[in-house]
């Protein structure tokens, strides 16, 4: 049997190349240990203040930046104003009509104004203040003069048109659009579309914020008590509260004669407070008030078996279906 001593080498030979390639990884690994022994001992670079802060400065320049003036829950914000609300009328309800109560519908009327100017948080992210509706519905109300001016006549030569479709078949009500400014826009002049667009993204913009506004303010009553408030500072306010309060008393008493003086001095009050600020007639408490104190004045003259009858005329303001002379 032959022996192949090329094959027999091939077997001694293998063992050594693996061997060889062993002892090269282990030293790697040993240099690599060192090098990182070595690293760890050797003196850190500094760097500058001036250049961490740099850096710092850049990374949060690529963050999301939070806003700086975060906005407040309007529950939360309309606190201070309820409970000086409160304190004037807890007055009231004792029967002080004095300086001091004055004084405390003035303090309830600065905390309206100090609620109109704070940051109000909304339910979708945005930050409003009440103050700001009346601004924003003039915003709107002046970009459609521009846009009036701009586009003489289109916007009611367009209604025009919807109107007369209607007329002359009534179901197309409901299926055609109303006229907006949008629908004006896009059968305006080229050379003027582009400008007369953006107005009417900047109006529909205003008139969106003046809604929000609203919305927040009816939450709290804002609008009434406001004019809740301004009414109570004033002299004339203060002697409606006054006469009223005395009326009501004087009728749990069954003191007609007084409740009815009292009534018809209180509305002579109100005729003053009304006159003097004609918005006071658009606020729908204050005329439910009014009804109310009108129909316990009814009582008291069926009572003293009088007719209806008083030199202040108040069915402008509460509405009345029958003109009514108190």
């Amino acid at each position: 049997m032959s022996h192949d001593p090329s094959h027999t080498e091939r077997f001694w030979h293998r063992p050594s190349r693996i061997l060889l390639a062993e002892e090269s990884i282990l030293a790697m690994a040993v240099v690599a240990a060192g090098c990182l022994y070595l690293f760890a001992w050797l003196p850190k670079p500094i760097v500058p203040p001036a250049a961490t802060e740099a850096a710092r400065t850049m990374k949060a320049s690529f963050s999301r930046r939070p806003s700086t003036e975060p906005g407040v829950s309007l529950i939360a914000a309309s606190r201070p104003m309820m409970r000086a609300i409160r304190q004037a009328q807890k007055r009231e309800a004792r029967g002080a009509f004095d300086g001091s109560t004055r004084a405390a519908w003035q303090a309830a009327g600065e905390e309206v104004r100090k609620l109109s100017l704070l940051p109000i948080a909304t339910s979708d992210g945005k930050v409003i203040r009440l103050w700001m509706r009346e601004s924003e519905e003039e915003r709107a109300a002046a970009i459609e003069d521009t846009l009036e001016a701009m586009l003489p006549g289109r916007f009611a030569a367009l209604d025009e048109q919807r109107r007369a479709a209607v007329e002359a078949d009534p179901a197309l009500d409901e299926s055609l659009p109303a006229v907006t400014w949008f629908a004006v826009v896009d059968d305006a002049p080229a050379d003027v579309r582009p400008q007369a667009f953006n107005l009417c993204m900047f109006r529909e913009e205003a008139r969106k914020s003046a809604a929000l506004i609203r919305k927040y303010r009816d939450v709290v009553g804002y609008d009434h008590w406001k004019a809740a408030c301004a009414v109570g500072a004033s002299q004339a306010g203060l002697e409606a509260h006054a006469a009223i309060w005395r009326a009501d008393y004087d009728t749990m008493l069954a003191q007609f004669d007084l409740a009815k003086d009292a009534y018809e001095q209180g509305f002579r009050a109100w005729r003053t407070v009304c006159d003097a600020c004609p918005a006071m007639r658009s606020d729908p408490v204050l005329v439910t008030e009014l009804k109310e104190h009108l129909e316990r004045y009814r009582e008291v003259l069926a009572a003293l078996h009088e007719p209806a009858e008083s030199p202040v005329m108040l069915h402008d303001v509460i509405g009345a279906s029958e003109p009514v002379t108190l």
